[in-house]
C-alpha cells in the first residue's frame, strides 16, 4: 500500500511538471514602447468595495508588474468625493467608480463627486456622467452572468470593455480552470492568459457602433484578488474568500497602452488629465502580456496630404493607405479589419494596404503563434482610425414638433409621501382670484425623505388624468430646481395593485423643457405589460425616491406648462 501511494505521488509530480513544462512562457524580449506610450490597468477593485487590497497595496502590486498607471473602479453611486490623482509606488493612480444602471455596470473616469446618487437607466446615468465631465465605459458586456451583462446597446456610452478578465475566466469549463489553478503557482500570468478566448460577439457590436461614432475599447482586468465560494452578486457580499488571482499576477496578464502627446511630467494632476484626454480620443491599444510582453504597435493611415494615428479621424482626400507594424515575437500575424470585416493579414512583416475611398473604421488585431482560446484570443487589439465617417449625435435633440397639446390638470395636483417623508405644494405668490384668470400658475413642490437606511422613502406630486392617454404621444413640461437633481416622471394605472411606468429627468437652476415619449416609459417593479396601457392611465406622477436621492435629503422644484402632446 505504501509503495502504491509513493508511486501515485511520483506520478502526480511528473504529470504536474509536464503541465508546467508544456505551458508556454510569455515572450519577454519585445522592445519597450516609446516614452510617450504608458502601460496600465483599468477596472480594479480595492477594500473600498469588494477587493482585498488597499489602494496603496494595489499600486505597489502594479509597480512590481511594470505598470505605469492604474484606474480604480470601486462600486459606488458617484457621491463619494474621489481621491485626487497621485503617484503611489511610482504608479499614477486614478480614482474612478463603477456605477449600477438598469442596463449593466458603467465605469466612470474623471468624475467629480455627483450632487445626487447616479443610478437608473443606462441613458440617464450616461447623461449624468457626461454632464459632470466624466468619461464612461460599459463594463463586462460579454459576461456569462446575465445580471452583469451590458444590455443597453442603444445607449450613447463612451466606450466598452472589449475583454474583461473576470468574465473570460468564469466561462471556462472546470478542467481548464483546475489546470490553470495548478500552473498558476508557477506561471500565473501565462496560466490566466491560457483561459482567454476572442470575445467575438462584443467585438462585432463594437465594430458596428464604430461605423457611426467613436466608441473607445479598453481591456478591463476587473481585478479583485478576491475569489469567493458560490459568488452570485457583484459586488460580492459573501464571507469566505481566497486572495487569488493576486493583483500582481492579474496586472501581468493584460494591459492597456495609451499614446500620449508627450511623456509625463511627474505632476499627478497634469499627467492624469493627459491620460484621460488620450483615453477619450481612443489613443489606446491592449496587449495580452501573458502571451508576450511588453509589445508595441505602430498604426497609421493617410489620405492625400492627410495623416491619422490610432483613434484619429481621417478626412478622405484620395485613397486611404493603411500601415501597421508590431514589435513582436517571430511568427506574429497582423490582421486588418475594415468596418468589422477581416480584409488583409500578414505574418512577420509590416502590414500595408490601400483601402480605397470608402468611409470606414479601420483597426488591427495581432496574433502570436499558438494563441490560446477557441476562437484564439488576439495578442494586440487596437482602437480604430475613422476614415471619412460622419458622426452620429450622442445627445438627441429635444423634439419640439408642433402638434395638438392639452394641458394637464395641474390645478388639481395633490401630494403623496411615505409615512415619515414630506411632500408639500407651496402657494405661488399673488392673489388667488387673479391667478384663476391668468392661466395655470407654476407648481412649487417641496419634498424631504426621512433619514436612515433606504426603506422605500418617497415623495410624489400627483396629477389626475381622466380618459387615459391613448390619444397622446408624449408628456412635456418646464422645470427648474435650486440644486441639481434627477427625479421621476411616472404613469400610474389601476391595474392589479396599481402599476407604474416611468422615466427620469434632470433639473437645475436653468429652466429646461423636458419632452418624453410615452412609449419609452419603462416598468417600475413587476407590471403586466412592458409598456404603459395608455388608455388606462389615471395619474401623472412626479416622484423622488432613494434611486437618485439619499435618505435624509430634501429639495424642491418648480413645474410649469405640464401638458400631453400628440
Amino acid at each position: 500500500m505504501r509503495r502504491q501511494l509513493r508511486f501515485l505521488a511520483i506520478a502526480v509530480l511528473i504529470a504536474s511538471l509536464v503541465l508546467v513544462f508544456l505551458l508556454p512562457r510569455a515572450a519577454g524580449d519585445t522592445p519597450a514602447p516609446p516614452p510617450n506610450v504608458v502601460r496600465g490597468a483599468y477596472h480594479i477593485h480595492t477594500t473600498r468595495s469588494d477587493g482585498s487590497g488597499t489602494p496603496d497595496e494595489v499600486a505597489a502590486a502594479a509597480a512590481r508588474a511594470g505598470l505605469e498607471f492604474i484606474i480604480l473602479t470601486d462600486h459606488g453611486d458617484g457621491t463619494r468625493t474621489p481621491d485626487p490623482p497621485s503617484y503611489r509606488s511610482g504608479v499614477l493612480t486614478l480614482d474612478a467608480v463603477e456605477l449600477n444602471t438598469s442596463g449593466g455596470h458603467y465605469g466612470a473616469i474623471g468624475l467629480p463627486a455627483a450632487p445626487y446618487p447616479l443610478a437608473g437607466t443606462a441613458d440617464a446615468v450616461i447623461e449624468d456622467v457626461r454632464r459632470l465631465g466624466g468619461f464612461g465605459i460599459a463594463a463586462h458586456p460579454g459576461s456569462p452572468r446575465p445580471s452583469l451583462r451590458w444590455t443597453a446597446w442603444d445607449a450613447a456610452f463612451d466606450g466598452l470593455e472589449w475583454i474583461n478578465g473576470d468574465s473570460e475566466w468564469r466561462d471556462e469549463p472546470r478542467l481548464p480552470i483546475a489546470r490553470a489553478l495548478f500552473t498558476y503557482l508557477f506561471r500565473a500570468p501565462e496560466s490566466m492568459a491560457r483561459l482567454l478566448d476572442r470575445p467575438g460577439e462584443v467585438l462585432e457590436r463594437w465594430d458596428a457602433l464604430s461605423e457611426t461614432r467613436r466608441v473607445v475599447a479598453l481591456a478591463g482586468i476587473d481585478a479583485h484578488a478576491w475569489l469567493g465560494y458560490g459568488q452570485n452578486t457583484d459586488p460580492d457580499g459573501g464571507g469566505w474568500h481566497l486572495r487569488i488571482p493576486g493583483y500582481e499576477a492579474t496586472f501581468a496578464t493584460f494591459s492597456n497602452h495609451v499614446a500620449l502627446d508627450a511623456p509625463w511630467s511627474g505632476d499627478a494632476s497634469a499627467d492624469s488629465a493627459a491620460l484621460i484626454d488620450a483615453l477619450r480620443r481612443g489613443r489606446v491599444y491592449s496587449v495580452i502580456d501573458g502571451l508576450a510582453t511588453p509589445g508595441g504597435l505602430s498604426f497609421s493611415a493617410s489620405s492625400g496630404s492627410r495623416q491619422a494615428g490610432i483613434g484619429d479621424d481621417l478626412p478622405i482626400d484620395g485613397d486611404v493607405l493603411i500601415h501597421a507594424a508590431v514589435t513582436a515575437p517571430p511568427q506574429t500575424t497582423i490582421v486588418l479589419f475594415k468596418n468589422g470585416e477581416r480584409v488583409h493579414e500578414v505574418t512577420d512583416a509590416a502590414l500595408e494596404m490601400n483601402g480605397g475611398q470608402d468611409p470606414a473604421a479601420y483597426r488591427v488585431e495581432a496574433y502570436v503563434r499558438n494563441s490560446p482560446g477557441g476562437p484564439a484570443v488576439p495578442w494586440i487589439v487596437s482602437n480604430p482610425i475613422y476614415a471619412g465617417l460622419t458622426r452620429a449625435s450622442l445627445v438627441p435633440a429635444v423634439e419640439q414638433a408642433p402638434g395638438f397639446r392639452i394641458p394637464a390638470r395641474a390645478p388639481e395636483a395633490a401630494v403623496e409621501q411615505g409615512r415619515s417623508d414630506t411632500s408639500r405644494l407651496d402657494d405661488p405668490p399673488g392673489d388667488p382670484l387673479a391667478r384663476r384668470f391668468a392661466g395655470e400658475p407654476p407648481l412649487t413642490w417641496t419634498f424631504a425623505l426621512s433619514a436612515g437606511t433606504p426603506a422605500g422613502q418617497f415623495a410624489a406630486l400627483q396629477i389626475p388624468i381622466t380618459g387615459g392617454l391613448a390619444a397622446f404621444d408624449r408628456v412635456r413640461f418646464k422645470v427648474t430646481a435650486p440644486r441639481p437633481l434627477r427625479a421621476w416622471v411616472q404613469l400610474r394605472a389601476p391595474v392589479g395593485n396599481t402599476e407604474r411606468w416611468g422615466s427620469t429627468f434632470y433639473a437645475d437652476d436653468q429652466e429646461r423643457i423636458i419632452d418624453l415619449p410615452l412609449r419609452l416609459f419603462a416598468p417600475i417593479g413587476v407590471t403586466s405589460s412592458a409598456q404603459p396601457p395608455l388608455d388606462r392611465i389615471d395619474s401623472l406622477l412626479f416622484v423622488v425616491d432613494t434611486l437618485n436621492f439619499l435618505p435624509g435629503s430634501s429639495g424642491s422644484m418648480v413645474l410649469s406648462e405640464i401638458a400631453f402632446v400628440r
